[in-house]
């Protein structure tokens, strides 16, 4: 079971996320018309934050990762797509393929089953020289990603 909590006024999730970067590029999920998000997902009840990118990033991608480093958290307040108030704690992960190889084989347009859920994935890669010019979701993870010098805690209110 997912680690989410849906209340009268709020919306609460507890996500992890992958950043795999490739040749000067970073793998994004298209969120939306126009934004595009790290691939991962919820964390599931039991489940540790490392365990749950793997998973996550095993059915999505379908592929296998391992974990480079921890990277950092945010605790983001804002307003989703579907317009609810939305508490999210997610956790980043720098991630890399098991298998190099298997760069070539990521499936760019991916229909994922997700607990009977179908899930379409639109995969893109991005020069992080032009990260700027993308809705990046969160916005504040940009600079983060970018730098990747220390671990990061960042807390932002959308909320007004």
């Amino acid at each position: 079971m997912d680690v989410k909590i849906i209340g009268e006024n709020y919306k609460f999730k507890f996500r992890v996320s992958g950043v795999f970067i490739y040749n000067n590029k970073i793998l994004v999920n298209k969120y939306g018309e126009d934004s595009y998000c790290l691939p991962g997902g919820y964390v599931e009840i039991g489940e540790n934050s490392e365990e749950a990118i793997l998973r996550e990033l095993k059915e999505e991608i379908n592929l296998d990762f391992n974990i480079s480093s921890f990277l950092g958290i945010t605790e983001n307040f804002f307003v989703n797509l579907r317009s609810q108030k939305t508490h999210g704690i997610d956790f980043y992960y720098r991630v890399n393929l098991n298998d190099e190889n298997d760069y070539e084989k990521i499936d760019y347009n991916r229909i994922e089953n997700d607990k009977g859920g179908i899930i379409q994935h639109h995969f893109k890669w991005i020069d992080l020289s032009e990260l700027e010019k993308y809705n990046l979701l969160p916005s504040c993870i940009k600079n983060e990603i970018k730098e990747n010098n220390k671990v990061f805690h960042i807390v932002v209110n959308d909320i007004k």
